[in-house]
């Protein structure tokens, strides 16, 4: 128990990292690449690569209109164009997610509310019903690392208030809940397809809706011209607005298009071994108290990452540093505590965005909520770890099985050699 890399034993892993690496370029994504090279480069209405995506996309969900955009952060920014947010709305928020969910908010002068998460990081419904209010217009979600919110609760929740509802999927490509994949939940839903994102163009994301009047409004957000044209039927009012749009340029590039959409044909087969190795992980952890597994239950995670949450309680004096220093020596380089995602509450855009965008806040904001115990304590201890998604790399993902258990091993039934380490400094 004492050869643990930290104190000079052996590592798992000698090999220098990185030891996951997304996406992988393969002969086909190149092809479909250069394919669409000499095709072309830029495509100013629905046609193409673009109308090729979009139609499989929307029909992969059962929704009626889907409309890419440059990222996924203008993806989410046209689902709260498409509901016509403004001054005094309120919309509920998760506050522990990328902050990308809800910066887009800010440029419609709508106010985010901030909730609490529950065990599993995710936006927890209780929580929900006790932040609406008579300014309240729409819940969003986001399926934190891939694993999906109690959609049923929320859906629930929403339809009762007759609140929208909307998902940020950019973590859950594929992921299900009672066999309904989600993004389908809701009144939209936006994907990212940014580099590290399971289904990926470099920069890229789609937005998915069945109502009319919100895409309408999405596309003239970010398109203008021939789009508009050829989509927005002549005697519907925002057909005037068709020539300029509202005034942004939000298309996506047909070369980021074209590797996504043939990605997109690998999906499934990605998402069965990413779950085979998830298990393989969940079945490893779960004799350590400390090591919190995901918990799935109904749910089909995307898997963007495996997130471990380390109980400082059951841990015998090691606290989650330490830990997470140990694993590291033993040469776990992809084990990371996730920083950039975490406490929106606590970042200016949120919290004073009447200095920097005075004209749509031009007086201070007032949070309803300052603490959120469970978002914090999910900050602190979340330790993140990557899912892999092919069958040549199960040699790597049993050593980073193998390291963690070697120090989790130390930690419950020799902690005080651990504990030593420290008290020695």
């Amino acid at each position: 128990m004492n050869h643990l890399a930290i104190f000079g034993g052996p590592k798992t892993i000698e090999t220098k990292g990185p030891h996951f690496v997304w996406p992988r370029i393969t002969e086909d994504v190149e092809q479909a690449v250069v394919r669409q090279l000499h095709t072309t480069v830029s495509i100013y209405d629905r046609s193409g690569v673009i109308k090729e995506f979009e139609t499989t996309f929307a029909a992969h969900h059962g929704r009626r209109y889907a409309l890419l955009s440059n990222s996924g952060t203008n993806a989410i920014y046209s689902m709260y164009e498409g509901l016509g947010l403004g001054h005094g709305d309120e919309v509920i928020c998760p506050v522990y997610t990328f902050f990308a969910t809800v910066s887009p908010l800010m440029h419609t002068g709508a106010t985010p509310v901030f909730c609490d998460c529950g065990r599993d990081g995710n936006i927890n419904p209780a929580e929900i019903k006790t932040l609406i209010t008579s300014r309240t217009k729409a819940v969003m979600v986001t399926h934190m690392w891939g694993l999906p919110c109690d959609m049923d609760a929320i859906v629930s929740i929403c339809r009762e208030h007759n609140l929208k509802l909307l998902e940020d999927c950019s973590h859950a490509h594929g992921a299900k809940v009672n066999g309904k994949l989600v993004g389908t939940f809701g009144d939209a839903a936006a994907w990212s397809f940014q580099a590290q994102k399971t289904i990926t163009g470099g920069e890229g994301g789609i937005m998915l809706t069945d109502n009319k009047e919100v895409y309408y409004r999405a596309l003239l957000q970010g398109h203008y011209n021939k789009r508009c044209k050829q989509e927005i039927p002549a005697d519907n009012p925002f057909s005037a607005f068709s020539t300029t749009g509202f005034g942004l340029k939000f298309r996506a590039h047909p070369l980021a298009v074209a590797m996504a959409q043939e990605q997109f044909s690998h999906l499934d087969e990605w998402l069965l071994q990413r779950q085979i190795y998830a298990e393989r992980m969940t079945v490893a952890f779960k004799p350590f108290p400390f090591l919190i597994v995901p918990e799935v239950s109904n749910k089909q995670p995307g898997w963007y990452a495996y997130v471990i949450q380390f109980d400082a309680s059951h841990s015998y004096g090691i606290g989650v540093d330490l830990f997470t220093k140990a694993v590291l020596a033993e040469g776990l380089v992809e084990l990371d505590r996730p920083r950039s995602t975490g406490m929106l509450h606590k970042l200016p855009l949120f919290v004073e965005p009447e200095s920097v965008l005075p004209r749509l806040y031009p007086c201070p904001t007032e949070q309803k909520r300052q603490t959120f115990p469970m978002a914090e304590q999910f900050y602190e201890n979340a330790l993140k770890l990557p899912v892999w998604s092919f069958q040549d790399e199960e040699q790597m993902v049993n050593l980073y099985v193998d390291g963690i258990v070697k120090v989790a091993s130390v930690v419950r039934d020799n902690p005080a050699i651990l504990l030593a380490s420290e008290t020695s400094k």
